[in-house]
């Protein structure tokens, strides 16, 4: 049997090479190491480790970190194309998505996810090499390993509906085979498994703050328990792991002063913040590109006016922190403005373009256990949790609600945390994952986005196609399928074959 190199130019190494990001993440392996010539020491293992979340930032096609953002934003409401076209995008704002669309490709995540099962695989033989190398660090970098596995995996069952699950490595011929798509469900029993191993694994501290900010730890592990019950419908079990966070004492909320957009959004690593792709000088983020030289993207200034509206009575220190100045930038062009901004007011150059891409923050974790107490009879206790964003926003009172049904704190918490997380990945699945409750009960929340995204030409016929659940998922890659996966079925809206 032929035993393939690991070259990180195709999927290890050359991954490892980002190292330069963050001191943190130094690794320097040889190009050309065999796979039984690297499985030697503790060192290999913590650089195979770190070369997983170095491949997220870059050096494939369609990366994780830039995935993160197109799937979360484009689909919705709050990004409208600008001076450069993006032919791509124009297709997915449109409602005119195709298999070729260059936005549905998933390389990144199982290039990703294949250098974790790389770990698993060979990580453990290495404490049988390195005496000095224990069991217990073993299950350590397991643990992180499991938890960014399931996390990939829970953007890909969201974005995809059924994809393969690949839970080995492939690292020699006999293992290149045909895969076949797993049941959404399958997925997602593999992601709780996964998410269940690895809480009893992962340490709560890696011991420096960069570290615990940007590699996956307990709380880590907590939130993405807590996103991926709330998708669920488990609302206790959203309650019981944002409450281990809450609870921890390790997070807050960073207070709402004229420091808040740089803490936050500039410097990074804030003790709001859980957990983030960590960008640096040495690879920056491709969001300050998108928005301010190529200029793909700019604000939807309906999505805008909807939720930050226009009153010309107040004073500009009654402003909601989280609108112009942050999220956007009217004076810019409405730019969306946290990867651009040194401050609130003039806008970084581009090689200072190191803003982190955030994954989760704690805010996330109040508002998600608001949800969850929305749908479990305790209005009136998920209202205190969403003040407690408000009032350190500083949000106006032409925003303030004070629903008691179950449709009007359903929306009032889509509203705050669309105000809450613009442009942080998170409104289509936001918006997605509220619609499709209880048998797509407020499938209106598509709709009505789809009214302040669409040309007006093309709202009708987005919406027609908006009630087909089908369509609620991005095609498979039509590469994919051409590329000797017979068995890899296209998601059934797009397959011709069966309309």
């Amino acid at each position: 049997m032929k035993k393939y190199k690991l070259y990180i130019s195709i999927l290890f190494i050359a991954s490892l090479a980002f190292s330069s990001c963050s001191d943190w993440l130094y690794i320097e392996p040889e190009d050309g190491v065999t796979v039984d010539q690297f499985w030697q020491t503790e060192r290999d293992v913590h650089a195979a480790v770190m070369g997983c979340y170095a491949s997220m930032l870059g050096g494939t096609t369609h990366p994780v970190a830039e995935a993160m953002f197109n799937w979360g934003e484009l689909r919705a409401d709050m990004i409208r194309s600008f001076r450069s076209i993006n032919n791509d995008f124009e297709q997915i704002n449109q409602g005119e998505i195709l298999p070729t669309n260059n936005f549905a490709r998933w390389n990144g995540f199982y290039t990703t996810i294949n250098l974790c099962n790389t770990v698993l695989e060979f990580g453990p033989k290495v404490v049988e090499r390195d005496g000095a190398f224990t069991q217990a660090r073993m299950n350590e970098y397991k643990g992180e390993v499991l938890g960014l596995r399931a996390l990939l995996y829970f953007y890909l069952a969201r974005v995809f509906n059924e994809v393969p699950l690949v839970l080995e490595a492939t690292t020699t011929d006999s293992r290149i085979q045909a895969r076949t798509k797993a049941s959404n469900a399958d997925i997602f029993a593999q992601i709780i498994s996964d998410l269940e191993e690895a809480e009893r694994l992962i340490p709560r501290d890696h011991g420096r703050l960069e570290e615990n900010k940007g590699r996956i730890n307990y709380y880590t592990i907590k939130a993405i328990q807590a996103d991926v019950y709330l998708w669920l419908d488990e609302f206790d079990k959203v309650i019981e792991a944002c409450d281990e966070i809450i609870q921890s004492g390790q997070f807050a909320l960073v207070p709402g002063n004229e420091n808040w957009f740089t803490t936050l959004f500039v410097e990074g690593n804030s003790i709001e913040s859980i957990f983030e792709l960590q960008f640096s000088s040495e690879i920056l983020n491709p969001y300050y590109n998108w928005v301010a030289n190529v200029q793909w993207y700019r604000a939807n200034t309906l999505t805008v006016e909807y939720l930050w509206p226009v009153n010309i009575l107040a004073l500009p220190e009654d402003a909601d922190i989280r609108s112009d100045g942050a999220a956007y930038r009217s004076a810019d062009g409405y730019s969306i403005w946290k990867y651009i901004g040194a401050n609130r007011e003039q806008r970084k150059p581009f090689n200072e373009a190191t803003s982190n891409w955030i994954v989760y923050r704690y805010a996330d974790i109040l508002l998600m256990k608001a949800e969850a107490l929305a749908n479990t009879n305790q209005g009136a206790q998920a209202l205190t949790y969403i003040d407690v964003i408000r009032d350190r926003a500083n949000a106006p009172d032409d925003t303030y609600q004070s629903p008691t049904g179950q449709f009007g704190l359903t929306s009032y918490i889509l509203d705050e945390r669309g105000r809450e997380f613009a442009y942080e990945g998170k409104r289509w699945f936001d918006i997605l994952r509220n619609a499709k409750r209880n048998n797509y009960q407020r499938l209106d929340l598509l709709t009505d986005m789809a009214i302040r995204s669409t040309r007006p030409e093309k709202i009708e016929s987005l919406i027609n196609k908006l009630r087909d659940t089908d369509f609620h998922y991005l095609p498979i890659h039509q590469s994919e399928i051409n590329a000797g996966y017979p068995h890899l079925k296209q998601n059934p809206f797009y397959d011709q074959t069966q309309r």
